[in-house]
């Protein structure tokens, strides 16, 4: 099971940004500056995502790397501390990859071809040819990002919440497959199972909404290094002042004399974000009455921009002093991010039949594999089953048996719950139970029926199965009167380990020594 704590009591989030190049003002107010707050409150994993990058700009990958560094600047420089928060290279921790892998394997095509971003990107992007499985993929491998870390929270803008979604329903069909399962009431009398909602495997992150703040670019649209209408966050002051002095001011005032509205104007959205009170009231009024002109007003703007940016722009002289550092972080990060996804793939490797150990292998019970049938009786990594509710403890315990326990070639055909036909069309009943309390006993109910043989698994306390292959001949007559007692209802009886034995008892009868019949598989065959 997969272990979804840390040495952090605080909850997960976890968020990417593509390696495009020197991040922008969008970039910094739509994201960045939201991450900066919330490494205090948060164990955040950030990271640079450039297999991402790679579905849009696989043709040239020439720049990819100098842009990884960049955006490390920028998330530095920013106030991202790694001290606080984790911060590394999507490409360095090889499971996103493996997870994004083992996710396609139960993902609808259709699940992806219906992301909205998908069809619009294509059309956007007519110029370069995006009709490739990378493209077409991408969504699930930014699930995967996401879920090989466990986080609680995915901080997103409200546009964004849609793209979350994919990940829940995907972690959704990945936990009704393969994470444990609990018996709930179906309609009726029916009893279903569903996947246990305290054991799952991958749980489905929440959407942490964060502010995403209205922030054009020069030209009135939507901040994009395509448009060529962003401001750099590691712009010089003369750079900003320049850009500024080039923004629309949306159509408005043709003529100094004429009054405006900065509610309308994209320079006034600049105000609004980056400029105190006293500025942002002395533009609003002289925007309003003509007392002030727009490139007046713009040079404002430049000047409350380059005071916000000041600080960062300091940080990201010395780190480019000092380079090394920015590859240690990187380097650091990786370890971490590593350490906490891999503990992810251990869990969902067990699951799909891939773990790199032993478990699960059976061999032919001869001398040599003996270990294996006792390992297999450590029970001890299924902690979780204990508490199970009984019928699905009992399944739980019968699949294993029928797996790990019962020689291989044993031919066994399943009749009714719990019962098995041999060969020689004898009944077999496998009955399950936990040892009670205070001390080493096992309590069985079982339907009053004929049975050939009983196969009485005896779970213990320190997690070793204990499994008895009881013929009928040791129990028919006993058995024969407790049906009698036992009328319509189940017959009731326990096994107990009392004076170095195993003794089996029945209503009413003396205690039968079942002690050598454990794991006597031998009589299936006979």
């Amino acid at each position: 099971m997969t272990d979804n704590t840390s040495n952090s009591s605080r909850p997960r989030v976890l968020s990417g940004m593509r390696p495009t190049g020197r991040l922008h003002l969008g970039n910094y107010m739509g994201a960045l500056y939201n991450w900066v707050r919330l490494q205090h409150d948060y164990e955040c994993y950030f990271f640079i995502a450039d297999y991402h990058a790679l579905t849009t700009d696989y043709a040239d990958p020439s720049l990819l790397k100098q842009n990884i560094f960049e955006v490390a600047l920028d998330f530095l420089s920013a106030g991202l501390d790694p001290e606080k928060c984790t911060i590394f290279v999507q490409s360095h921790v090889p499971q996103h990859a493996e997870l994004h892998l083992l996710l396609s394997m139960i993902t609808p095509v259709s699940w992806l071809e219906r992301v909205p971003t998908y069809k619009d990107q294509q059309e956007q992007l007519r110029e370069k040819d995006l009709a490739t499985y990378g493209f077409l993929g991408y969504p699930l491998l930014q699930s995967a990002d996401i879920l090989a870390y466990q986080p609680d929270f995915v901080p997103v803008g409200q546009d964004q919440v849609s793209h979350v979604e994919l990940t829940r329903e995907v972690a959704r069909r990945f936990n009704y497959f393969y994470s444990p399962k609990r018996v709930v009431s179906g309609e009726g009398s029916a009893v279903i199972t569903e996947p246990d909602p305290d054991h799952l495997l991958l749980p489905e992150p929440q959407v942490l909404l964060t502010p995403s703040p209205k922030l054009p670019g020069t030209d009135g649209r939507k901040m994009s290094k395509s448009y060529g209408n962003s401001i750099l966050l590691s712009a010089t002051p003369t750079e900003v002042a320049y850009k500024m002095q080039s923004m629309t001011n949306g159509g408005q005032r043709p003529t100094a004399d004429v009054p405006g509205d900065p509610d309308i104007c994209p320079v006034g959205d600049m105000h609004r974000l980056f400029s105190s009170e006293q500025v942002l009231t002395q533009i609003t009024t002289g925007c309003r009455t003509a007392a002030i002109r727009c490139d007046e007003c713009k040079l404002l703007a430049a000047n409350s921009i380059n005071h916000h940016l000041a600080p960062i722009r300091e940080r990201r002289e010395e780190l480019e002093d000092n380079p090394n550092k920015v590859w240690e972080v990187l380097y650091l990060g990786r370890i971490e991010a590593e350490k906490r996804a891999e503990q992810t793939m251990q869990a969902v490797r067990a699951v799909t039949g891939l773990s790199r150990d032993r478990s699960g292998v059976r061999l032919e019970r001869a001398a040599s594999s003996v270990q294996d049938a006792e390992d297999a009786r450590n029970l001890s990594s299924f902690k979780h089953w204990w508490d199970s509710p009984a019928p699905l403890l009992s399944r739980n315990l019968r699949e294993l048996w029928k797996r790990d326990l019962v020689p291989t070639g044993t031919p066994l055909k399943p009749d009714a719950d719990g019962v098995w036909i041999t060969q020689n069309n004898r009944r077999i009943f496998v009955a399950t139970a936990t040892q009670s309390n205070g001390n080493e006993s096992w309590n069985f109910s079982v339907k009053p029926k004929s049975y050939e043989m009983l196969v009485l698994l005896c779970w213990g306390s320190d997690y070793r199965l204990r499994d008895f292959v009881v013929p009928q001949k040791l129990y028919l007559a006993q058995w024969v009167a407790a049906k009698k007692q036992a009328g319509k209802n189940n017959i009731e009886f326990s096994v107990k380990h009392e004076g170095g034995k195993y003794v089996l008892n029945l209503p009413g009868a003396s205690g039968i020594d079942v002690t050598a019949t454990e794991a006597g598989y031998q009589i299936l065959g006979d």
